[in-house]
């Protein structure tokens, strides 16, 4: 299969283009969250194509027995799809140091706030707990001195001292990045079917299993991955001057990433 094969080749770019900067000083926090997020993209591409080329046999007490991953393949594909998203909205999408402080502020600060919410059963997460406080008070702090912050009305700043980070749809931030409107709505709202369990994630898994069609709808998520996993290798290298010479200097992979994100863009 050609997109099994592209998937490999975009992966290996993406591995090589993260590698960049290893060993290299973190110029800021924001960075090392961007990267640890393309990793978590990478992890997740990772293993749909892996699931997807794979037998997967396991060995039980009483037999033996083959499991298909194409109920686990789709709900997977949807994870990376919205580690792309969370990427272009956060790291990608501003376009001024004010806008770029903002956004990440805010995207740590609902990450931060998630966690308050959690009981406290143990003395060391008691302790946890105090230093999120803290750092929920330093987030706010530079938030109240960040201008975008400051145009705000007072109820869309509760909302985001709430923990609120997102302002768009997830349809909404992939039509930004000019996803075409199959892929940014009705794919998407398919894949959350799947991870939601809908009756008619059910039906399809059913009858591609009664029909021997499995790899019919594992196809789909393949080419899902490897627009997503294009335009992460095209916004990263964007922002990492040394990723960036990766890519510029292997006009291959470049072909190949433009090639992908001209196919998300319909």
């Amino acid at each position: 299969m050609g997109e099994i094969e592209d998937s490999l080749k975009l992966l290996d770019l993406l591995g090589r283009v993260l590698d960049a900067n290893k060993g290299l000083p973190v110029s800021n926090e924001r960075e090392w969250y961007a990267e640890g997020l393309a990793n978590k993209f990478f992890n997740h591409a990772f293993t749909v194509i892996r699931l997807s080329v794979t037998k997967n046999i396991l060995d039980l007490q009483s037999r033996q027995i083959e499991i298909s991953a194409l109920a686990s393949v789709d709900v997977l594909t949807r994870a990376a799809f919205e580690a792309f998203l969370v990427f272009h909205y956060v790291f990608f999408m501003p376009k001024t140091e004010e806008e770029q402080d903002y956004k990440y502020l805010v995207y740590r600060l609902g990450g931060i706030m998630e966690r308050q919410n959690l009981p406290a059963n143990s003395d060391e997460f008691k302790q946890k707990l105090i230093e999120d406080r803290q750092a929920i008070a330093d987030i706010r702090k530079k938030l109240e001195s960040n201008t975008i912050f400051q145009s705000l009305s007072e109820k869309q700043k509760q909302t985001i001292l709430k923990g609120r980070w997102r302002s768009l749809s997830w349809s909404d931030i992939a039509k930004e990045a000019k996803l075409d409107v199959l892929l940014a709505s009705h794919a998407y709202r398919q894949l959350c079917g799947y991870a939601h369990s809908s009756s008619l994630s059910v039906l399809q898994i059913k009858q591609a299993f009664k029909k021997g069609e499995e790899n019919a709808l594992t196809e789909a998520s393949i080419i899902i991955i490897n627009i997503m996993t294009a335009n992460i290798v095209y916004e990263y290298c964007e922002l990492l001057p040394q990723a960036k010479d990766i890519l510029s200097n292997d006009q291959k992979g470049l072909d190949l990433v433009t090639r992908w994100v001209r196919v998300g863009y319909g």
